[in-house]
């Protein structure tokens, strides 16, 4: 397997990570007629229920160009605005982690709860801190945390999701 492959196959077991946990927590995924995927991030405020669904169309990027996130979670009562979350997995040494900065204005750009899901260990550990230190920054709202696979499991457990 290439280094490529090698990287999807790690990245997409995140996402059935949190695929499962969304579920085991009662979310399905969306399925609704209100929008299809390209129209679904802003029509969000008017979906009830629990629902999360992938690879979501969500404005345009600071360079004005699509923005698609690894996740849109839809549950009004517990995210008025709907929660993104994006999957980062870096199993070893690269520069993915130097997409951080992008990722991070594109966050505040959006203005939408959001929390990075980061793990696999090969990201620079200066990367993770920045982007840790980026939470709660003056004026920002939108990045609510930075987490690993067992932060986020504490963090369901204690009732994240609602």
């Amino acid at each position: 397997m290439t280094d490529g492959g090698k990287a999807n196959n790690t990245g997409q077991q995140l996402e059935r990570f949190l695929k499962h946990a969304l579920e085991s927590r009662g979310y399905a995924p969306y399925r609704g007629r209100k929008a299809g995927k390209e129209q679904l991030f802003a029509q969000r405020a008017g979906i009830t229920g629990r629902h999360y669904a992938k690879q979501v169309s969500a404005g345009l990027t600071i360079y004005q160009t699509p923005r698609v996130v690894d996740f849109l979670v839809l549950n009004r009562e517990r995210f008025p605005q709907g929660l993104i979350v994006e999957c980062k997995w870096q199993q070893s040494s690269g520069s993915v982690d130097e997409k951080y900065p992008f990722l991070y204005l594109n966050i505040l750009k959006t203005a939408v709860p959001t929390v990075i899901l980061l793990d696999g260990g090969g990201h620079r550990p200066g990367a993770r801190h920045w982007l840790l230190d980026r939470i709660g920054e003056t004026g920002n709202k939108s990045l609510v945390g930075v987490w690993r696979m067992a932060a986020f499991q504490r963090h369901l457990n204690n009732g994240f999701l609602g």
